[in-house]
Formats: C-alpha cells, structure tokens, sequence
C-alpha cells in the first residue's frame, strides 16, 4: 500500500513537473515572439561599433543605417557626466527652460530628473533616439563629452554590410570580428 501511494506520489510530482516545464516553455516562446527572433552572429562576422574618439557626430547614423529608426543610440557615460544644472547635450542655450524649442533633442529621447539641489540626472529613452548625434555634438563641444553613440547590438539586423560603416570617416567606425565566448 504504501508503495503503491510513493508511486502515485511521483506520478503527481511529474505531472507537475511537466506542466512547470510546458509553462515555462510558453512563457520563453512569447517572450522571443514579441521579439525579432535572428540568430546569434556567426563566427568571423564582422561586427561595427562606433569609435567615441573618433566620431564626428555628423548625423550620418540617423539616416544611413538600414533600420528605420536608427540602430544607433545615444548613451551617456554617468561616470563622465557632470550632473549639471544647465547641459548643452539637453539644452541650446541659456537661460535653461523646456520650452521644447530650447531642447537639443526634438523627438524627446533625454529625460532630465532632478537628484541634488543642482545637480540633475540625463537618462536617454532609447524608443524615442534617433541617433542625430546632435546632443552628442553639443556635449562634447561645450561639455564633458559623456554623451556618446553605439551601435545597439540588440537593433542591428547583423547584416555584415554595415550602410553607417561605408558613409562614415574612417576613424568614426571599426570593425571587429566576432569570436565566440570560450
């Protein structure tokens, strides 16, 4: 009798068990359907990535890559960021106000956030970039340059022809090869 009820018992943790597992599977499939699904890059594929000291923010990336928006996105260096009250990548000029014609960045992609008395946080929300470069250009001119552009891995189609890559200066784009983690 009681093994009889150990072998139900099991029965029962493995039903389970499968359907614990048939979820899960459900959840990963709609998770990587609301996704572009594409491989991995192969071995030896050539991947772009912008070169910061080399960029010269000229507004290429916006209307050459092949992804519509731009794969390209702005990301600022918190560690170079100066958290300043008035930030020539967020405004044009002084004095500082959101009056949207003040705003370097039309779409709206920087969102400034007060975290001090002065000091204030520029975080970019990356669906509204359109890789201008206009706030990166500002930044680095009259700022700190902590507003950089990156090819984001997750938006490029990987098509190993990069269309930024083939209208950029040369010093504002190196390529890599891919190599698969040991």
């Amino acid at each position: 009798m009681r093994l009889l009820g150990e072998l139900g018992h099991r029965r029962q943790v493995r039903r389970l068990t499968d359907f614990g597992q048939q979820r899960h599977d459900v959840f990963r499939r709609a998770a990587v359907g609301a996704q572009e699904q594409r491989p991995r890059a192969a071995d030896g594929v050539q991947l772009y990535q912008i070169d910061a000291a080399g960029c010269t923010a000229c507004g290429l990336c916006e209307t050459a890559c092949v992804r519509k928006p731009s794969a390209v996105k702005c990301v600022n260096d918190f560690a170079k960021c100066g958290y300043c009250e008035f930030c020539y990548g967020y405004y044009y000029k002084a004095p500082a106000s959101d009056d949207p014609k003040n705003l370097v960045c039309a779409p709206g992609a920087i969102l400034r956030r007060k975290v001090g008395d002065v000091q204030y946080e520029y975080t970019i929300d990356e669906a509204k970039c359109n890789g201008c470069g206009k706030c990166v250009l500002l930044c680095r001119k009259f700022g700190n340059g902590s507003f950089r552009l990156e090819i984001r891995r997750d938006l490029c189609k990987e098509c190993n022809r990069c269309a930024i890559g083939a209208v950029c200066p040369p010093t504002a784009i190196r390529t890599r090869r891919y190599e698969r983690p040991a």
